[in-house]
């Protein structure tokens, strides 16, 4: 079934990941309000041998609540359309995902969550570096002068997650010019590799709604622009044939298709075209 990118959102948190709100029958029934017929919920996704940023993800002890939970809202959607015509008919899909911050020793974890867990999807993203100032790791937008050290390491991070062939998109894929706030020769290049790798490996990249609701940041040269997504970026995207989405970053019920906004207005203001999902009947996601 094909799912053109005004129905559909793949990235949504909730309550589970500790720096969101509301419940999973919550951002389900805000979905169908909005008009959304494609739903994934992508709750950051606990590690099992480590505290991976403890307080600002679930714990690895509620990830069978949050599988439950999903599926639980699967049922309840699925158990509404009895007729064949009705199933045709039917207002929502839900999928079970998680986005997965790339770190290379967990990949096998990463690959049961699809093969064992029975994930419908992951996304990939990376949102933190290590700040030798603050002496512990922080979120990409907190820094003002990303170090170029940092910029490769994310290009080398970001790009190996891609290679993996676990990810069914890589999520905001510009996030390090939240902290890189200016576009130079490196910018460029970082850019460059990961746009290129993402055209090489087939796999689609997400214009994130999250950073339009964001304050805007000051760079370089004084002027203010939005954390993520940048122009410079994404017209790039557009130059080097990158396959393109959309999502809106949901961290709150209000916000699950607000992408339909902002995004889709960013999309159009440049000229980038989005692409649709499909689902077959194997229940396989991937675009059309």
């Amino acid at each position: 079934m094909l799912y053109t990118p005004d129905k559909v959102n793949l990235h949504t948190h909730s309550f589970y990941c500790k720096h969101g709100t509301g419940t999973i029958a919550e951002y389900v029934e805000q979905a169908k309000a909005e008009g959304l017929t494609l739903l994934g919920f992508s709750e950051h996704c606990p590690l099992p041998d480590r505290e991976y940023q403890k307080g600002n993800r679930m714990d690895f002890p509620e990830l069978p609540l949050y599988e439950a939970d999903i599926r639980a809202a699967q049922t309840k959607e699925q158990s509404k359309y009895t007729t064949e015509i009705e199933e045709k008919e039917k207002k929502i899909t839900i999928l079970l995902g998680a986005e997965c911050d790339w770190l290379p020793e967990e990949k096998s974890f990463y690959e049961e969550l699809i093969q064992k867990r029975n994930y419908d999807y992951l996304c990939c993203s990376v949102h933190h570096m290590f700040d030798p100032v603050r002496g512990k790791e922080e979120f990409l937008g907190r820094f003002t002068t990303l170090p170029l050290g940092h910029l490769i390491e994310y290009v080398k991070l970001y790009t190996d997650a891609l290679r993996s062939g676990i990810f069914t998109f890589g999520c905001h894929p510009d996030i390090f010019l939240a902290g890189y706030r200016r576009w130079d020769g490196d910018a460029i290049a970082a850019s460059t590799d990961i746009l290129q790798c993402a055209k090489q490996c087939g796999i689609p990249l997400e214009i994130n709604d999250n950073g339009l609701r964001k304050r805007p940041i000051t760079v370089e040269d004084g002027s203010t622009r939005q954390p993520y997504p940048v122009k410079e970026f994404w017209l790039l995207a557009k130059e080097t044939g990158v396959k393109t989405v959309t999502n809106s970053d949901a961290h709150r019920p209000i916000d699950v298709a607000a992408h339909k906004r902002n995004a889709f207005a960013f999309a159009k203001e440049n000229n980038l075209n989005l692409c649709s999902w499909e689902l077959n009947s194997k229940g396989k996601l991937h675009i059309e």
